[in-house]
C-alpha cells in the first residue's frame, strides 16, 4: 500500500516536467549504472524493460561495468562530478561514501513521499544512521543450511525445522554429520576401522568462507569486533571456539573434505550435496539458484548454533547521486527497482530467474505476493525453501552483517584474518595460536554507526 501511496505522489509531482517533456518528443533520463553480468544483468534489464514499458515517459540509460573495473570507474566520475543518478556501490564502502558526502541522503526523498524504509524493506537491506539513509537494497542474502533431503532420511535423521528461533545445536550438526560420513567399509568416523582416508560420503564441508563462519560466531554471542569497536571478538574463547570447531570438522572428525579437497574435487559444494556425496552444507542464499535451477529439492534450515540462534544479513548498496536530488523520475525509478515485488513480476512476466532473495516485506505476505514468489521456482516445489529464507531474513536475531558494519572490514578480515586461518583450516596450527596472535590495533575503527 505504501508503494502505491509513493507512485501516486511522484506521479502528481512530475505531471509538469516529465510528462511536458514526453509530449514535446523528449523523455526524462535517468542514468543508470551496476556491476551485474550474465544471469544477474539479464535479470536487471528485465526489471528495467518492464519499468519503461510502464513508464513511456522515462528512459533509463543503462550500463554494466565488470566488477573488477566498476568501483574504479565509479571513483573516476565521481572525482569529475559526473555521478550517474542511481549506481551499485559495494556494501562495504556505502557508508564511507555517505559520510564523506557522496552520496544523496534519501531520508527526505522517503519522507516527502511519506514512506519510511524500515516499513517497506528488512532492517538488513538499509544503510541507515540516526539521520541518514544512503541506500536501500534491492534485494538481499543471508546464510543457512543447505541439506540433501533423502540422505538424512536414509540415515534416520529428523530434518530440522525451518523455524529461525529453533535451529540445531552446533553439536546436533555434527552428530548428523557424523551418522552420514561413511568410508569405503560402510564405516563412520565412531567405528572401530573407520579409515578417513577412503572416505566414500561426508556428513558437511568446512564453512571456511567469512561470511559462513561470521554468521556462525553469532551464534556464540560475539562477531569480528567486540561491542564497543575497538577489539577483536574473533580472538576472544567464544571466536577461538567456532573457528576450532570448525576445522575440526575436516581435521579431526573427519566428517568434511579437507581445507584441500575443498579446493579441489569438493569445490563445487551444490552439485556435491546433489549428487549425494556430501549431506549438509553451510552457504548463502545465494546458492539457492544451482538447486532450483536443477529441479532439485533441497532442504534450506536455519544454521547450526552454539548459543543461540543468529545469522547475518547483508545487501550490495543501491545508491544515488547528490546531482540527482532534484531528478524525481530517478527516484521514482530507485523505488521502483528496490521493490522486490516488481522483480518478482519480471521474473514470471519475462522467464529470467531471480537475481536475490526478496527483501520487500510485502513479498511475505503469506498471500498472493508470497505465492508468486514461489511460483518463480518453476522446476521445484519452493515452498519450504522460502518459508525457511523468510524465517531467517524476518529474525530479530538475524543482524546487518559484519562486512558492513565493521570500518575497514577488508583491511581486517580479507587482508589479516583469513590468511592467518589458513593454517588452521591445514590443521598445522589451533585456533588460539592463530588469533591470539593477531595484533590489529592499527586498523580497527570500529563500527559504521
Amino acid at each position: 500500500m505504501k508503494k502505491k501511496m509513493l507512485m501516486v505522489l511522484l506521479g502528481a509531482s512530475m505531471v509538469l516536467s516529465p510528462l511536458t517533456a514526453f509530449a514535446d518528443g523528449e523523455k526524462t533520463k535517468v542514468t543508470f549504472y551496476m556491476w551485474a553480468a550474465d544471469a544477474e544483468q539479464e535479470f536487471d534489464r528485465a526489471v528495467v524493460a518492464q519499468y519503461e514499458e510502464e513508464h513511456p515517459d522515462i528512459d533509463i540509460e543503462e550500463n554494466y561495468i565488470p566488477y573488477s573495473e566498476y568501483l574504479s570507474k565509479i571513483n573516476t566520475m565521481a572525482a569529475a562530478g559526473s555521478m550517474p543518478d542511481i549506481f551499485n556501490l559495494p556494501e562495504g564502502n556505502v557508508f564511507e561514501w555517505g559520510e564523506k558526502g557522496a552520496l544523496l541522503d534519501l531520508k527526505p526523498l522517503y519522507d516527502n513521499a511519506g514512506v519510511k524504509p524500515e516499513d517497506v524493506s528488512v532492517d538488513s537491506a538499509i544503510f541507515s544512521t540516526d539521520s541518514q539513509i544512503w541506500s536501500v537494497g534491492y534485494n538481499v542474502t543471508t546464510m543457512c543450511m543447505y541439506y540433501n533431503k533423502d540422505m538424512l532420511m536414509e540415515a534416520g535423521i529428523d530434518l530440522p525445522s525451518t523455524d529461525a528461533a529453533s535451529p540445531w545445536s552446533w553439536d546436533e550438526f555434527v552428530e548428523n554429520a557424523k551418522k552420514i560420513t561413511k568410508d569405503s567399509n560402510g564405516n563412520g568416523p565412531d567405528d572401530e576401522g573407520f579409515d578417513p582416508d577412503s572416505i566414500s560420503v561426508y556428513g558437511t564441508m568446512m564453512p571456511t568462507d567469512w561470511a559462513k563462519f561470521i554468521a556462525l560466531l553469532h551464534t556464540n554471542g560475539v562477531g569480528i569486533l567486540n561491542e564497543a569497536g575497538d577489539a577483536l571478538d574473533i580472538s576472544t574463547p567464544e571466536g577461538i571456539e567456532v573457528i576450532q570447531a570448525i576445522a575440526d570438522l575436516g581435521n579431526t572428525i573427519h566428517c568434511a573434505p579437507s581445507s584441500a579437497m575443498a579446493k579441489g574435487a569438493f569445490s563445487d559444494a551444490s552439485a556435491m550435496l546433489m549428487n549425494g556425496q556430501v549431506a549438509m552444507v553451510i552457504d548463502g542464499g545465494w546458492a539457492l539458484a544451482n538447486y532450483t535451477n536443477e529441479g532439485f529439492d533441497v532442504g534450506v534450515a536455519p544454521v547450526p548454533a552454539f548459543q543461540q540462534a543468529a545469522d547475518i544479513s547483508w545487501t550490495a548498496g543501491l545508491c544515488m547521486s547528490p546531482n540527482a536530488a532534484e531528478n524525481e523520475a530517478a527516484f521514482d525509478f530507485y523505488q521502483y527497482f528496490t521493490n522486490f515485488t516488481n522483480s518478482v513480476d519480471a521474473a514470471l512476466n519475462q522467464g529470467v530467474s531471480l537475481g536475490g532473495l526478496p527483501q520487500t516485506l510485502e513479498v511475505f505476505d503469506g498471500g498472493e505476493n508470497e505465492q508468486k514468489w514461489i511460483s518463480t521456482y518453476s522446476k521445484v516445489d519452493a515452498t519450504e525453501m522460502c518459508e525457511a529464507f523468510k524465517n531467517i531474513l524476518q529474525a530479530d536475531t538475524t543482524i546487518l552483517g559484519d562486512n558492513v558494519r565493521v570500518k575497514n572490514f577488508p583491511v581486517i578480515v580479507d587482508n589479516t584474518i583469513v590468511p592467518a586461518l589458513d593454517s588452521v583450516w591445514l590443521g598445522e596450527t589451533t585456533a588460539e595460536e592463530a588469533l591470539t596472535s593477531l595484533d590489529l590495533s592499527d586498523s580497527i575503527g570500529g563500527y559504521w554507526k
